[in-house]
């Protein structure tokens, strides 16, 4: 005959030390939830379109405006566009919820602010992407 087992662990049940959980390293990422986190997916996704709206620019012959994305874009193509503005991104994030710990208000300020300097470079490519296909390329 056979007995049913009970295998699952619950968290936290064993003695200490041997949940990941527990690692001082790792505890202080589970003590809180993030602050803003409608802010940094409208970040993530104008970060997004960001590259790719530059991506489908340099693909049409145009530049990269910023010199510092544009050599990452030199050395590493789109592979290092995408690593630096996700690093950015990632940089900017971690920011906001370090100083969300002692100035929560700032903190949201400032990832406002992130959403709103990141949109530009998108209202910028969509503009220059609009006039491209209706006044250089009117027939496409």
């Amino acid at each position: 005959m056979c007995a049913m087992v009970k295998t699952t662990v619950e968290p936290g049940s064993g003695p200490p030390g041997t949940s990941w959980s527990e690692h001082p390293a790792v505890a202080w990422l589970l003590a809180t939830p993030m602050r803003h986190p409608n802010l940094y997916v409208w970040f993530v996704f104008v970060s997004s379109m960001d590259i790719m709206l530059t991506w489908i620019i340099l693909f049409l012959g145009g530049g990269e405006v910023n010199p510092i994305a544009a050599a990452v874009i030199e050395r590493w193509d789109l592979p290092g566009a995408i690593a630096f503005k996700f690093g950015l991104m990632m940089f900017v994030i971690a920011v906001c919820e370090l100083v969300a710990t002692q100035r929560p208000r700032m903190s949201r300020q400032l990832a406002r602010l992130a959403v709103l300097v990141s949109a530009f470079p998108v209202a910028y490519s969509l503009a220059l992407l609009t006039y491209h296909f209706t006044v250089i390329w009117p027939g496409v």
